[in-house]
């Protein structure tokens, strides 16, 4: 990372230098899903008026990534390697009188890791399910940070700083603005980090609301183009679509509790009477894609019965008009002697700058945003009948 970036990294996490509790300064730490932005406290004892002291950061920081953020009192002249031990750095510092000094320095390191993982716990009637999550921060920089301040963004840095970039030229020259806000940061509060594994309860267990649905998503994500400019492949998602449809759970999310919560796997388990656990689904909750989502899907089983058909019925390529329209038709076949209500999950793969222009079908399925890239329609199928849903995606680009 340049120091450019660096600079603007520290002025943008919106951090501060707090000790647990309040009063006094301590370490504050930003995770990001490739590097960890440090703001360390350091207490320096100088002896003299001038003085060259060892510090001790985190491993592999060379002296060209430090920034000095708060000098303490002290003029410092130079940040450099030590002779004698090549991998430790030193302040040479002088002082108005011979004292206790704290300085602030800033820094990026990838030796600081985070996983995260959740659960959902149901009962056998299935209409709920407590929902918890925890955290598991992995420190290989040699160092203990007494943070008084932790936040946790899920992204990449560049990418986040690219989006918050892109909201404020929105907000103050009328820029084009995502489809889809930045990744919002979780707060964590404080944290002592020592080396190796320290845990942390990232979501209290909370009892959400829970129901069976069908869900038929044929493409998934793996086409998405995070570009601006869509993709103009007239082969691309045309090939033949799966017809399995699932059975699945459909839990309620909190948007106040879950806000800024990292992606991350997660397991629905079901509380036996006998007070044992078995494992109904496996899926991810809060990815990119589902970033703005109502509610959080896991798939259990096939749904017996019940497929699912995608044909795209129309691609226009306008160049004059800086525009791609396409259109597709869903057809859901329920063989089963009731209706049913399924959730149809689409993909707008081609690029980010889209609108639906016809988002409904013959039983008027409304398009419900769940990502940057994602859309999810519900519609009923009556016993032994079909159902189609047909939908109008309009990519545009700029000049």
């Amino acid at each position: 990372m340049t120091r450019a970036a660096l600079v603007a990294c520290l002025a943008g996490c919106g951090a501060t230098a707090r000790t647990p509790g309040g009063g006094g300064l301590g370490d504050d730490l930003t995770l990001y899903r490739d590097w960890a932005v440090v703001r360390q406290r350091i207490t320096l004892d100088v002896p003299a008026a001038t003085a060259t002291l060892p510090i001790r950061i985190a491993a592999e920081v060379t002296p060209d990534q430090v920034l000095l953020i708060d000098r303490g009192g002290l003029q410092i002249t130079a940040v450099r390697a030590t002779e004698a031990k090549p991998d430790r750095l030193a302040l040479d510092v002088s002082a108005p009188h011979p004292g206790r000094y704290a300085v602030v320095l800033g820094y990026v390191s990838d030796r600081i890791h985070w996983d995260v993982a959740y659960t959902m716990t149901t009962t056998a009637a299935r209409d709920r399910a407590q929902v918890q999550g925890a955290l598991a921060i992995r420190n290989r920089s040699g160092i203990t940070l007494h943070a008084a301040h932790v936040r946790l963004i899920d992204a990449e840095l560049g990418a986040w700083r690219g989006k918050t970039a892109e909201q404020l030229a929105a907000a103050l020259v009328g820029g084009t603005q995502a489809s889809t806000p930045p990744a919002t940061p979780r707060e964590l509060g404080a944290i002592e980090i020592g080396d190796g594994e320290t845990r942390v309860e990232l979501l209290q267990p909370a009892t959400r609301a829970m129901s069976s649905v069908l869900v038929y998503d044929p493409i998934g994500t793996k086409l998405d183009n995070p570009g601006a400019t869509p993709l103009r492949d007239a082969r691309m998602g045309t090939g033949p679509a799966p017809s399995r449809v699932t059975e699945s759970f459909e839990v309620k999310r909190d948007p106040i509790a879950t806000a800024g919560l990292p992606a991350g796997p997660v397991r629905l388990l079901e509380r036996r009477a006998d007070r044992s656990l078995v494992v109904l689904g496996e899926a991810r909750l809060f990815d990119a894609a589902t970033r703005v989502a109502d509610v959080d899907t896991i798939a259990v089983g096939t749904a017996v019965d019940v497929t699912g058909a995608r044909e795209r019925r129309e691609l226009t390529i306008d160049d004059d008009g800086r525009r791609i329209v396409e259109e597709f038709v869903i057809t859901l076949d329920n063989k089963r002697a009731r209706p049913v209500e399924v959730l149809v999950r689409e993909h707008l793969y081609r690029g980010q700058n889209w609108t639906l222009a016809y988002p409904q079908g013959n039983e008027g399925a409304l398009a419900a945003k769940e990502g940057p890239q994602q859309i999810s329609l519900r519609t009923h199928v009556a016993a032994r009948s079909q159902a189609k849903i047909l939908y109008v995606v309009v990519y545009t680009w700029g000049q």
